[in-house]
């Protein structure tokens, strides 16, 4: 599946929701409302689905 800015995401080492605010490769750039940022690899996160 391909990942996308401005979806929204979890990961396991940090509680919360991130959005992805940059794709490079494999590679997300993902960050909190609180403005923290991580970089990580697309198998550390999961979708959270929208509902649109």
């Amino acid at each position: 599946m391909p990942y996308e800015v401005g979806q929204e995401v979890v990961v396991m080492s940090i509680p919360g929701r991130f959005r992805i605010v940059e794709v490079d490769g494999r590679i997300l750039t993902i960050e909190n409302d609180s403005g923290v940022r991580k970089r990580v690899v697309k198998q550390a996160v999961r979708l959270v689905p929208s509902h649109s």
